[in-house]
């Protein structure tokens, strides 16, 4: 019975401290171009689950986590400059990971082959996120062939929401001069 009462008025006396200490929102901060401010953290969750939302409507997604998502912003300008009106694109692109961990999507699907934007890294300058648009060849039985086509390099500033092209199919040799002028490179 002691017990319950020490219990019963330990509550009491807590609810009744508790108007005398403020309740205050936890702060994040948010970079801003003149520096950074504060805004509250419920603020913060809300814009990300209202942009998840909305890039989840535009994207087939597959776990792609929140630091991804300019690589996911990359894609939909190639897939929206190069792809979107190709008739075997898909309808939007399939973003997902490789066994690896390495990020890629699936913009083409024909009969024997697909076509994939395989993320490549940053360029030098930092500006650009970089991509190889490859073409993986498939034999009748769906089993894929060794003999995978580099199509294009591609360079995306999203800030700009500009995509630079290479103007190249091999690893090597040399870019177009506004994918230089792009990367730094």
């Amino acid at each position: 019975m002691k017990k319950k009462l020490y219990k019963g008025i330990m509550l009491y006396m807590i609810l009744c401290m508790m108007p005398l200490f403020p309740y205050k929102t936890v702060q994040a901060m948010e970079e801003t171009n003149y520096g950074y401010s504060e805004v509250s953290l419920s603020e913060v969750r809300q814009a990300f689950l209202e942009a998840y939302l909305q890039k989840k409507d535009l994207m087939k997604y597959r776990d792609i986590g929140e630091a991804d998502w300019p690589l996911v912003d990359s894609v939909q300008l190639i897939y929206q400059k190069h792809y979107q009106d190709n008739p075997n694109s898909l309808s939007a692109p399939y973003c997902t990971y490789n066994a690896k961990g390495n990020f890629y999507a699936e913009v083409v699907d024909k009969s024997h082959s697909r076509v994939v934007l395989v993320y490549d890294g940053i360029s030098e300058n930092g500006e650009c996120y970089l991509f190889v648009a490859q073409e993986e060849h498939y034999d009748v039985d769906g089993t894929k062939l060794d003999n995978t086509s580099l199509l294009e390099f591609y360079a995306v500033n999203v800030e700009k929401r500009k995509v630079y092209e290479a103007h190249k199919d091999t690893w090597g040799g040399a870019e177009s001069e506004e994918y230089r002028e792009a990367t730094k490179e």
